[in-house]
């Protein structure tokens, strides 16, 4: 099976991977390698993650990797993979940047 990652699920493995990296190299490997082969096994086995609730689409998969999160739905042939966080992260939250401007109109 195919397994695509949203933009979104992209954003934070970079994020979180440079977050790592910075702190800790060999902990950003480890993590990088985990998410990895998560990924491979899902593409092997594409209902090894349990069922997300609650969540709007019913085919919307949890798996759990680690200290990771991964939310995923599977789709004819393809599985995408809409969401990573940490667990210790509120579910939908989302990342912003240390920079943001929250008082600026066009939210940079």
């Amino acid at each position: 099976m195919k397994v695509r990652l949203s933009g979104d699920a992209r954003r934070f493995l970079r994020h979180e991977a440079g977050y790592l990296r910075d702190r800790n190299r060999a902990a950003a490997e480890k993590f990088v390698v985990r998410i990895g082969e998560a990924l491979s096994n899902l593409a092997q086995f594409s209902k090894i993650g349990a069922g997300a609730e609650p969540s709007p689409v019913a085919e919307a998969r949890r798996l759990v990797v680690g200290d990771y999160v991964l939310i995923y739905e599977i789709s004819g042939t393809s599985l995408s993979v809409t969401s990573i966080r940490h667990g210790r992260m509120s579910p939908g939250s989302r990342l912003v940047d240390d920079d943001f401007d929250y008082e600026a109109d066009d939210g940079r």
